[in-house]
């Protein structure tokens, strides 16, 4: 989750990736050198390169997951400390929590993803980079079909023995017919009482059947993709239809009490295309989905062509301008859901992101933007300019 720089993985001997999916994968990585190596520095008080995205958040004001991971394990942290040995080393049995990034089968093409995160953008990469499909550089980044493979399924078997917190992500984790299967995997342990269960989805489906097997977890949370109302949402999250999300919005919404624990909320991809829709999103979150928690604004870091950071002085004065009246209508009409903290961690993420757009201009990156955001429009029959005029000044 943390890792940014394509360069910066955990690598054995060999300077091949761990896979967790291989042979004793996750017991290898767990204490590589290069796992080991954060640990020491972690210890030391240092900032590792590999953690640099939530150090970077923090600077700003806004919460970062290594900070609510700290504090959803902080209960642990004197074992933990007395387990990790001088050198790095720690016993895999400390492992409580699991993160599953299950490939990228995706339903979506979403303008500031690659194919990493889902395959559907293959050909749209491929002709914007003038390449073809089939490209090695193109199809290392789709990856292996891993999460079928029989090494795996055993892994996650023998790690979800002590695992407390069991987090699923894509592609689109909903549509992944591996997930439903290691759910059960966790029930017929006897496992499912004690494992907080965590999705990030795009909601664009909500399968039934799944409700009776979240019912046996201790907790069920959903950080639901949300990164414009309507057509704004339509033109990020192609080929999303607005319709459906809200319909599925509302009835996860709406059966929030049937969930054990549930825990609601709407995670924002601020970027270029939406940073001037901030209050939108907001307004939705607060009005249509009362059950959910205060919307999480997380700042788009790569790629650099969509940054926030890319826009023109003059729109930069207006973006901040929005913001800032978007914290003053939270602070005066805060939904009843929100009061407390809560308001107060979303007006300074508010904050933090009117702090990062100021602090440098790449205005170099224009020529970019403007040639990625051409190529998604006519290959995809939409006009960016139709749905947001007031990037005009950066579209021409």
């Amino acid at each position: 989750m943390a890792l940014e720089d394509p360069a910066m993985v955990n690598r054995d001997s060999q300077g091949e990736p761990h896979v967790i999916y291989a042979e004793d994968g996750i017991a290898t990585a767990w204490n590589s050198d290069f796992m080991r190596s954060i640990r020491r520095e972690l210890l030391a008080g240092q900032r590792p390169d590999a953690c640099q995205r939530c150090f970077r958040e923090e600077d700003l004001g806004v919460a970062s997951h290594r900070q609510s991971s700290n504090g959803a394990f902080a209960h642990h942290k004197d074992a933990v400390l007395r387990q990790t040995e001088a050198d790095g080393h720690a016993p895999i049995e400390l492992i409580r929590s699991i993160d599953i990034r299950l490939g990228n089968r995706c339903n979506l093409r979403c303008r500031m993803c690659s194919p990493v995160s889902s395959r559907a953008l293959l050909a749209e990469f491929a002709s914007y980079h003038e390449v073809p499909t089939d490209d090695p550089r193109l199809t290392r980044l789709i990856g292996e079909d891993w999460v079928s493979k029989s090494h795996f399924q055993r892994t996650f078997a023998a790690c979800v023995r002590h695992a407390e917190k069991l987090m699923f992500a894509g592609g689109e984790p909903l549509l992944v017919p591996e997930m439903e299967k290691m759910l059960r995997v966790v029930v017929d342990q006897g496992r499912a009482g004690g494992i907080d269960l965590e999705y990030v989805t795009n909601l664009t489906v909500l399968p039934e059947r799944l409700f009776e097997l979240w019912a046996h977890f201790r907790r069920v949370s959903f950080v639901v993709s949300l990164d414009g109302v309507g057509r704004v949402g339509e033109l990020i999250r192609h080929p999303l239809r607005w319709d459906r999300f809200d319909q599925n919005a509302r009835t996860l919404d709406a059966r929030a009490a049937s969930l054990p624990g549930a825990g609601l909320h709407a995670n924002v991809t601020v970027q270029i295309y939406n940073v001037l829709h901030l209050d939108a999103v907001v307004d939705y979150v607060a009005t249509a989905l009362p059950h959910f928690g205060r919307p999480k604004l997380s700042l788009l870091f790569y790629p650099e062509h969509l940054s926030v950071r890319v826009l023109s002085p003059e729109l930069k004065v207006e973006a901040t301008a929005r913001l800032r009246a978007l914290a003053g209508r939270i602070r005066d009409r805060c939904p009843p859901q929100w009061q407390g903290a809560p308001m107060e961690d979303l007006c300074a993420s508010i904050n933090g992101i009117i702090e990062f757009i100021n602090a440098q201009d790449r205005g170099d990156l224009l020529p970019e933007f403007q040639r990625w955001t051409r190529h998604l429009d006519q290959t995809r029959g939409e006009s960016t300019l139709a749905i947001l005029p007031e990037l005009a000044p950066l579209l021409g």
